[in-house]
């Protein structure tokens, strides 16, 4: 839990700020939603692939999984930094409390709809073992990481659709999506026409 405060705090001088991408906008966050797929969308390969998975050698595993993991954690902690604060740059000025509110409620309420997910995807899917062994719990994993993907890929998709095209997305020096308001104020100053002599 610490080092994912760290993470959150360090977001702006080592991530955002490198990369152009502050203060952040929707495009920002658009963006690292979708990098948000990746490591899950890995782990579900790799727990589908990689022997040690199958012959259950556990230090492999466990290596794999803490790998997974902590990638996961911090890119998490990039977008939670980004959405905290987003959360109170949409907010009107006279209603940022309750904005900021709403958004702890609406974080918990994930929290538990995907901790219950979770444990549903983890008990239930994949092959029966017996009595003493229960389901495969591979196939659980990856249902869950599976599930982790297409909800952080709706998340993202869904933020494309907030109305806040102002100022493009940058990746360092590479412009990824054009800032719309320097493009129309470019567009104004070569519609005026210059004096003649």
């Amino acid at each position: 839990i610490i080092l994912y405060g760290q993470v959150q705090s360090w977001t702006p001088n080592l991530v955002t700020g490198p990369l152009k991408q502050t203060p952040p906008n929707k495009l920002t966050e658009v963006f690292w939603g979708y990098i948000n797929c990746l490591p899950t969308t890995a782990a579900a390969i790799i727990l589908g692939t990689v022997p040690a998975f199958r012959i259950c050698n556990q230090p492999e595993m466990i290596g794999w999984l803490v790998a997974i993991i902590v990638t996961f954690a911090i890119i998490f902690a990039i977008n939670s930094s980004i959405h905290s604060f987003l959360v109170v740059k949409y907010a009107k000025a006279d209603k940022v409390s309750v904005s900021v509110g709403f958004y702890y409620m609406s974080n918990a309420f994930g929290r538990l709809f995907g901790t219950i997910g979770s444990g549903v995807l983890y008990t239930y899917v994949g092959t029966y073992m017996g009595p003493h062994a229960g389901n495969d719990v591979t196939l659980g994993f990856i249902a869950c990481f599976i599930a982790g993907t297409l909800c952080s890929f709706a998340a993202a998709t869904i933020t494309y659709f907030i109305r806040d095209d102002d100022g493009g997305l940058m990746c360092g020096n590479l412009v990824c999506v054009k800032n719309a308001e320097a493009e129309e104020e470019k567009d104004e100053a070569g519609d005026v026409e210059m004096p003649q002599n």
